[in-house]
């Protein structure tokens, strides 16, 4: 955290001094096309070919219903791989108005990205453009031979939300050369598109069939995206504290939110996500133009259960399930299964050793009295291990994964229950320690934080008749390291922060009221490679919808 803290003071005192380069020539209040603080995917210089999957195409048919672009997705013929790197963009473009939509890109039974929309500026505004990109190389196994790709923004037409979203999207192929080697990546790729879990439902379970009889290492990649009452879970409130607010109308089962996931009935570990606050949460205009983080794609978690591998070796098929124990609204869940097998042996066996992960987390929930309302603080702690061996061609590897969290949310309601004052503490790390004879054969570590205070004041009557003004502070930070499980060295760190206050006001459908402003910063490597990723730092703020800065220091790998 140290080292956060000193860099952070360095890089505000240069953007502060203008002792930083521009971004790119933008002028004050010259735009209000989204931005955000995060590199763009760093890119070898390789030869490389471009498939396009869909070309401006529109989010609704003539008659305003959805409708997604689909094909068939084959390796290009000019770059049939190894490959370097894989690289998704995505441009869209829209205008009008509309809510915040959900977008997925399903690659076989693959969603290879999860993600939202920013909502247009209004009707008699110009459309909005903005662009990202997401690094497809960990699923590169499952682009070597020809897929079904279906994807496209899920969005709905009326005579007041016109928007219509226009996508490009495209996949770059880079192929490997002797400075650009062949990414590591996992050698089975196994997705299983998604499923919504509810209060009605609150578990849902996938079914994995097919997988390699020889896997030597096992990972659970993660998206949880949350709706309705759980769109904003870290102010929902403990179902007491609703009651007595009833025409605030709170959502209720309180703040704290976890998956627990399990492997054929086996307690697997606890599921978790990053506060995604969406184009329309909150106020609007909190993100208008400088949007919140991982807003366009939603930052998916990644859990290693290696010590289960013995169990998915057996040629069967095998459930995976998400529970979720307080679900108040909604969650998507998107899981996928990244896979190492072994090169030089056709099967590998093992066993599960050991699996302490709790039902629950120790947890408690306090309430106390307050000027004007009431206070609700609710923590929550886990430490979970699991741990089993693999029999390989490189002899018995056996496999430790310890995870830990500890959560404390601090809610203010008052007002009546139209205010809330939220600073949500979240933060964690996943160890796993692989050994053979004793030895130390990998140790990594994975850490993370996501603190997130909010504040909001609403007075609504319907969606054509409110205001509500409100602010959010929201940070990510990340951590990797390696060792030998017990002395530790860092080997990739990044921080993206972001603050900004809006508000919003509007009679029988008319604005009267609309303003925000809003500052980001991100410090950490260019780009997804460590190794080629130099160090970056990018400022950018906003008054009244428009850029005011936008700084960089740091190039591109």
């Amino acid at each position: 955290m140290r080292i956060f803290t000193i860099v952070l003071s360095l890089v505000l005192t240069w953007v502060l001094s203008g002792a930083v380069a521009s971004a790119s020539p933008i002028v004050e209040g010259d735009t209000d096309d989204p931005v955000t603080a995060a590199p763009a995917v760093t890119r070898p210089d390789t030869p490389h070919c471009t498939v396009t999957l869909a070309d401006a195409f529109r989010s609704n048919a003539a008659d305003g219903s959805p409708q997604y672009y689909e094909g068939t997705l084959t390796p290009p013929k000019a770059c049939p791989g190894p490959w370097a790197k894989v690289v998704m963009d995505q441009s869209v473009t829209v205008s009008g108005r509309q809510y915040d939509r959900i977008g997925d890109l399903r690659i076989g039974g693959t969603e290879v990205w999860w993600g939202t929309t920013e909502e247009p500026s209004g009707e008699g505004k110009r459309p909005i453009t903005y662009h990202f990109d997401k690094d497809l190389t960990p699923y590169a196994a499952l682009l070597r031979a020809p897929q079904p790709f279906h994807g496209g923004i899920e969005n709905y037409n009326s005579a007041v939300y016109t928007g219509v979203y226009a996508q490009t999207v495209t996949l770059t192929y880079y192929q490997a050369d002797r400075k650009h080697p062949a990414a590591v990546s996992p050698d089975h790729v196994a997705g299983f598109g998604h499923a919504d879990a509810t209060p009605a439902a609150p578990t849902v379970h996938f079914t994995a069939k097919d997988l390699p009889r020889n896997i030597t290492r096992a990972y659970l990649e993660v998206t949880l995206e949350g709706h309705a009452c759980d769109e904003q879970w870290f102010d929902d409130v403990p179902d007491e504290v609703a009651a007595k607010y009833p025409a605030a109308g709170l959502c209720g089962k309180g703040p704290y939110r976890e998956a627990n996931f399990a492997i054929d009935g086996a307690p697997a570990g606890s599921a978790f996500t990053f506060p995604h606050i969406y184009s329309g949460g909150i106020v609007p205009q909190l993100w208008r133009p400088i949007v919140a983080i991982d807003t366009f794609s939603l930052h998916a978690e990644t859990y290693d259960v290696t010590p289960f591998a013995g169990r998915l070796v057996d040629g069967g098929t095998h459930d995976i399930s998400f529970s979720f124990p307080d679900i108040g609204g909604e969650f998507t869940v998107v899981p996928t299964l990244l896979l190492y097998t072994d090169k030089t042996a056709a099967r590998t066996s093992g066993a599960l050793t050991q699996d302490d992960v709790a039902a629950a987390p120790e947890r408690r929930t306090t309430t106390k009295d307050i000027d004007g309302g009431v206070n609700v603080t609710v923590t929550a702690k886990r430490h979970d291990v699991t741990a089993g061996y693999v029999d390989t061609s490189a002899g018995r590897v056996f496999t430790r994964v310890e995870r830990t969290r500890d959560y404390r949310n601090s809610d203010d309601v008052t007002g009546g229950g139209f205010t809330q004052h939220v600073v949500q503490a979240d933060a964690g790390q996943q160890s796993s320690v692989s050994t053979v004879d004793g030895r130390v054969r990998s140790a990594d570590r994975h850490t993370w934080s996501y603190p997130l205070t909010t504040d909001a004041t609403a007075n609504i009557t319907d969606d054509q008749n409110l205001r509500i003004s409100g602010s959010a502070e929201m940070t990510k930070i990340l951590g990797d390291f390696t060792g030998d499980g017990r002395n530790w060295r860092p080997s990739r760190a990044s921080r993206e922060w972001l603050s900004s206050s809006g508000v919003l006001a509007r009679t029988n459908g008319v604005n009267t009221e609309a303003d925000g402003r809003s500052k980001t910063l991100y410090t950490g490597p260019n780009g997804s490679d460590p190794k080629t990723g130099r160090p970056y730092f990018h400022y950018a703020a906003s008054e009244h919808g428009l850029i005011t800065e936008n700084r960089i220091v740091g190039g591109r790998g």
